[in-house]
């Protein structure tokens, strides 16, 4: 019988063989790469949250022992300057504030209405917190629907309010005074009594603190917060914190 040729292997050229063990090395060494990165990346993410738990409408809850507040605004006046903890009493209404950190505040410009007082966005991530119960939640949802910004009175640390509504973020934002205020009264060192009035009729008082002082220091009534709390609050999550 007829002998069938055995078929062999057409040669490959050393150029092709050297371009296909530099192709395979390319796709091991960028596998090992991106490898690299998630793990970098994974571990940035650790660093960068301090949200323990989520909670509705982009709050987590933090710990209040290790938050890192903002850093003392050396521009603002020393009576207003630091972290106060508002106290309401009973905490499931949602109206008490673990911590209001005012460092966050900046200047109304010298050609505004408002120039004297100061600033800041009610919903500005880590700008203040609230205790972890439901109406908490429901508080922070209507901050959010109609953006609201609190005006602060450095020397009289009394709070004023307006909201931008549909306006917010577009070029025609407009902000319109809300009909109440928050004067508060000094009654002893890092003690206060706050109120909130409308058309000039007190309908709340409540206690203040404050916890973090015009250098940055703890004072005697963070550890009194931090108890109370049991050691956790509520917050919207800085941008990155925000990813985990």
């Amino acid at each position: 019988p007829l002998l069938t040729p055995a078929r062999t292997r057409p040669s490959i050229s050393p150029q092709l063989v050297r371009w296909e063990n530099a192709t395979a090395s390319y796709y091991l060494m960028n596998d090992i790469f991106l490898q690299l990165l998630l793990m970098g990346f994974t571990s940035s993410i650790a660093k960068w949250t301090e949200c323990l738990e989520p909670r509705p409408e982009g709050l987590c809850t933090v710990s209040l022992e290790a938050h890192r507040f903002a850093p003392p605004n050396m521009a603002l006046p020393e009576s207003a300057r630091g972290v106060f903890w508002i106290d309401a009493g009973d905490d499931s209404n949602g109206h008490t504030n673990p911590w209001v950190d005012l460092n966050f505040l900046k200047p109304f410009p010298p050609e505004s209405s408002k120039y004297g007082l100061w600033h800041v966005m009610d919903a500005t991530p880590a700008y203040q917190s609230w205790v972890d119960v439901p109406a908490s939640y429901n508080y922070v949802k209507h901050l959010n629907s109609i953006g609201t910004r609190s005006e602060v009175n450095p020397a009289t640390l009394t709070v004023t309010w307006s909201a931008c509504g549909f306006t917010c973020g577009t070029k025609y934002e407009t902000f319109l005074p809300l009909p109440i205020s928050s004067p508060s009264t000094q009654i002893g060192p890092n003690e206060y009594i706050r109120k909130a009035m409308v058309a000039g009729v007190t309908v709340a008082t409540w206690k203040a603190y404050r916890i973090i002082d015009a250098v940055g220091n703890r004072t005697e009534y963070f550890k009194q917060v931090v108890a109370k709390m049991n050691g956790t609050a509520l917050m919207l999550p800085r941008s990155q914190e925000a990813i985990a």
